[in-house]
């Protein structure tokens, strides 16, 4: 499919995409320039970079309020549905894999989130990106935020598209800057990284998709595996197809609703660990780890049965971050270090505006 022309507006939205997560993280941070075990490298300048990015959301987010009397997500905004689901562990998985949540073979309920990644609730035809956010329930052990250790979840985040059109804070802040500044900043910075990130918006945003169940999506940014590296992908099982009828600027959701009225579904759930290290960065989230390289291995299966939907108020006040998680999972690089800061701002602020509790789940 021929994707749009970039306007400023749609980049505008795609500057919050992504950028959803949560709050402080009990983890002893690196300090910059020195390598960790995984393979992280903090650059110079991202501390700087991503108290620009978390104040420039923040105030977008109390404008929204400002303006519509409500403050909405600053990415993925408009949700087709949460439904529920099984996450069933996989049994005899190899020592590798098996680890963290994939060490027993077991069955957990779960809510899956999926949703558009702009900022805005547009039409369905408008190109975008797509959301899928898998939350497991019942997961024990410490967590890592400090403010729920407690929690009982595991949160998986997805995108349709197996890679992030930017590299790290610096350059994410760099980008924001453009958007900001107007036409002619963004067109200088488009012109600047046209055979690139250029190149990934528009893959980024440019898959057509009448049911996102449908779909195929990817973590794009790496996590741990207990002490492998790795990058994670949800798959519809083989031979599925499903209602694709609707053709209204809500027909994802239309078209989800239709399919779990009449029956389930379900996702391969897989794992793809870093085995050539220099050929798959830590800090750069623009780089495809090559599956030639590095298959995804089935470590799970996501059941998701005839249901309808739960109700909009309910979906709506769910929080989904890739830092509801234990450490075995922890998020790593640049652009999740990035969203751990955003969120302690953006969902405090969200949900003191509207009145609504911060609580897991």
């Amino acid at each position: 499919m021929r994707a749009r022309p970039l306007s400023l507006s749609r980049l505008a939205s795609l500057a919050g995409l992504m950028l959803f997560s949560q709050v402080g993280c009990a983890v002893t941070p690196v300090p910059p320039g020195v390598p960790s075990a995984d393979g992280e490298v903090i650059p110079a300048g991202e501390a700087a970079a991503t108290a620009s990015i978390v104040t420039a959301i923040q105030t977008s987010v109390q404008a929204g309020f400002d303006k519509n009397g409500h403050a909405f997500r600053d990415a993925h905004r408009k949700s087709h549905g949460c439904v529920q689901a099984t996450f069933s562990v996989l049994d005899q998985l190899p020592p590798k894999l098996a680890q963290g949540l994939f060490a027993t073979p077991k069955s957990y309920n779960a809510v899956v989130r999926f949703s558009n990644g702009s900022g805005s609730s547009q039409d369905d035809h408008t190109n975008d990106a797509r959301g899928m956010a898998v939350k497991v329930m019942g997961v024990p052990g410490l967590k890592l935020l400090d403010d729920e250790q407690t929690a009982s979840t595991q949160d998986f985040l997805m995108t349709n598209h197996p890679v992030f059109f930017i590299r790290n804070a610096v350059d994410y802040g760099a980008f924001q800057k453009a958007v900001s500044g107007g036409g002619l900043s963004l067109a200088g910075w488009l012109t600047t990284h046209l055979f690139h990130e250029t190149s990934i918006i528009l893959a980024f945003t440019g898959h057509k998709l009448l049911n996102p169940l449908n779909s195929r999506y990817w973590s794009t940014t790496p996590s741990k595996l207990g002490t492998e590296q790795m990058k994670f992908s949800a798959r519809p099982c083989a031979g599925s197809s499903f209602y694709e009828q609707s053709d209204t600027a809500d027909r994802l959701g239309e078209n989800l609703r239709a399919q779990l009225a009449q029956g389930g579904a379900c996702f391969d759930f897989m794992v793809q660990t870093r085995t050539v290290p220099a050929k798959m960065p830590i800090e750069d989230a623009t780089v495809e780890w090559q599956e030639a390289q590095s298959p995804f291995v089935p470590v799970a299966r996501i059941t998701i049965p005839a249901q309808t939907p739960e109700a909009a108020e309910v979906c709506e006040a769910r929080s989904f971050t890739p830092w509801h998680s234990i450490p075995e999972h922890r998020p790593l690089g640049g652009i999740s270090r990035v969203r751990k800061d955003v969120y302690l701002t953006v969902s405090k602020l969200r949900h003191e505006l509207n009145a609504q509790p911060r609580i897991e789940p």
